[in-house]
């Protein structure tokens, strides 16, 4: 019923209902009018020993509250509750003794009235009301029978005159059996109409239930209930279809039998979690219909139950082919381009190196040919310079050597090997030697002194190709203009590390790019002279060295690229004896 809809009077309802207090009222009317009428025949000598003055206060006193009642009742304002309804019986019980006791007491044949509003009191309020007010019948006739004992208390007799004791026991006994049937046909009427309810409720409940589970059976998702025994209780078409091995009533089992279902890492299958700790479980599983495999996710949600009942589980089946086809290709997807990242890193890795191969090449073969055309005095010092450009293809050619085995082993670039006691300064003239080697011009190169005997803990390899990335960087933002400086110096931290500081005099940092430095494929140089993978490399190699690698414009102009790596344990109070200050 709708809220604030007013129940039909003809609707059947239990418990003591506004309808049933204002039908009280109106057998109260009739019963007021037959103590009027008892009172007027004693008053004319029927029944003279009926205390009349009594029967009329009685009646007049039941009036005025009658009244007070149906009026209140008419603005809303009576309470219909269970403690109301007692509270009516008893004024009820005490009224009928009161006008007994003045009709003479247990003698007067209309005690018989006490079976009329017990009978009363039970369709009104219910069994246990019922109880209650057999014991207040017994109570008042055993308060009547006191008044027999006691002569002090009696206040009227039962001394019909003449005819009249032959007639008002007709009379009540007629008045007793009319009111009792009638208060059976009210009751088998109202039984009946809460039969005719029932059946209607029933219809309206299966006309729902079968609308619901025609909707349900369309829905594109599997839905089904079982009971606490972990029995199936209602499935729809589609859960039906999923799991065509269990019927109702029967014992469920998990999905996937074919295939393991996927679950979470307790183990533990999906309704399991909702009924041990009523907590929302999940799983995948894979089916084969005939057709292409689909993956479909179970989800087991805990339904609420009334107090002491048993609690149910509600278990829902998604289809998920299309998202995990969707996750497949994504997945799918990032490993192409990680691998396109990964073959143009090492593409750009392999670039330095065969440039700088190239170039000692060349270098030699003008020594080569110096050699040929020289004294033997010059001759010592072209081959001096022979062999430190050997020495240095033989280096470039190991380290392409590790760069490839490194791929092989895993496409792992950022793979390490962490030594500790690096010189410093040895590294630095590496990468200087192997990005400035063979120039006859361009910037000028200044190794500052703090440098010398600086040991750091790192991947000597990936710091030159760290360094070389950087002052090639350096070499190409100052290609452009005349002259220039770079320069490279280091200072200690005072925390155990070390921050070494390559600085330049070019253009500096365009605000174009400012914030996606370190991010693949960024590049301010024309096409087919950078792939935008060098400062991405630098940064992932220095942070796999524990240490950081930051890139900001120098206030006198220029950029300033500096890498924070730990300081050896053992190159602390050397760099510390060399001058060499602290940031």
């Amino acid at each position: 019923m709708p809220i604030g809809e007013r129940e039909p009077r003809n609707t059947p309802s239990s418990g003591f209902t506004r309808e049933r207090l204002e039908w009280l009222i109106q057998l109260r009317w009739l019963a007021l009018l037959g103590i009027v009428i008892a009172a007027l025949m004693t008053v004319l000598g029927a029944f003279p020993g009926v205390n009349w003055q009594v029967l009329v206060g009685t009646a007049a006193g039941v009036a005025v509250y009658n009244f007070i009642m149906w009026r209140e009742l008419r603005g809303g304002q009576v309470a219909t509750d269970q403690r109301s309804a007692m509270y009516q019986a008893v004024i009820d019980f005490l009224t009928l003794t009161i006008v007994l006791w003045a009709a003479g007491g247990l003698e007067s044949p209309f005690i018989s009235f006490y079976v009329f509003h017990v009978a009363l009191v039970g369709i009104l309020s219910g069994p246990r009301a019922t109880l209650v007010a057999g014991g207040l019948a017994l109570a008042c006739a055993g308060m009547l029978w006191l008044t027999e004992m006691v002569p002090a208390l009696r206040i009227g007799e039962w001394r019909p005159a003449g005819y009249w004791d032959p007639f008002a026991n007709a009379v009540a006994f007629v008045a007793t059996v009319g009111a009792v049937a009638y208060l059976v046909l009210h009751a088998v009427g109202e039984l009946r109409d809460r039969e005719r309810a029932v059946e209607e409720a029933r219809d309206r409940a299966e006309l729902e239930y079968e609308l619901l589970s025609n909707t349900l059976d369309e829905l594109d998702a599997g839905l089904e209930v079982l009971d606490a025994d972990h029995k199936l209780v209602w499935r729809n078409r589609l859960a039906k279809r999923l799991v065509p091995r269990i019927d109702s009533g029967e014992q469920w089992r998990c999905p996937g039998w074919d295939k393991p279902c996927e679950r979470d890492a307790s183990g533990l299958c999906p309704i399991n979690r909702s009924f041990r700790l009523g907590e929302a479980g999940r799983c995948r599983f894979a089916m084969d219909d005939g057709g292409p495999e689909r993956v479909y996710e179970l989800l087991s949600f805990p339904l609420s139950s009334d107090q002491g009942g048993n609690a149910r589980v509600m278990n829902l089946y998604l289809d998920r082919t299309g998202a995990t086809l969707a996750e497949r290709q994504l997945v799918l997807a990032e490993r192409l381009a990680s691998l396109g990242r990964v073959a143009q890193g090492v593409a750009h890795e392999l670039n330095t190196p065969l440039a700088t191969i190239r170039t000692l090449a060349a270098d030699m073969g003008v020594a080569l040919q110096g050699l040929e055309a020289q004294a033997a005095g010059d001759g010592a010092a072209l081959a001096k310079d022979v062999s430190e450009s050997a020495s240095l293809i033989k280096d470039e050619t190991a380290r392409l050597g590790r760069i490839t085995q490194a791929l092989l082993a895993g496409g792992d670039l950022v793979r390490l090997r962490i030594v500790g006691a690096v010189p410093l300064a040895a590294v630095v003239e590496r990468a200087r030697a192997l990005v400035f080697a063979g120039m006859r011009s361009g910037p000028e190169i200044v190794l500052d002194r703090s440098l010398d005997s600086v040991r750091m803990r790192c991947d000597q390899d990936r710091l030159v190709q760290v360094l070389v990335n950087l002052l090639q960087n350096a070499h190409d933002a100052l290609s452009e203009g005349e002259g220039g400086e770079v320069r490279i110096w280091a200072v200690l931290d005072g925390e155990g590390g070390v921050r070494l500081r390559v600085d330049d005099d070019g253009p500096g940092i365009d605000d174009a790019v400012r914030g996606r430095l370190f991010e693949p494929f960024t590049t301010t140089k024309p096409p087919g002279r950078g792939t935008g993978l060098g400062l991405y490399t630098s940064y992932m190699l220095i942070e796999a060295m524990h240490g950081k690698l930051t890139l900001e414009a120098r206030p006198a102009g220029g950029t300033r690229a500096e890498i924070h790596l730990p300081l050896d344990s053992a190159g602390t109070a050397e760099h510390a004896a060399g001058g060499a200050g602290a940031v």
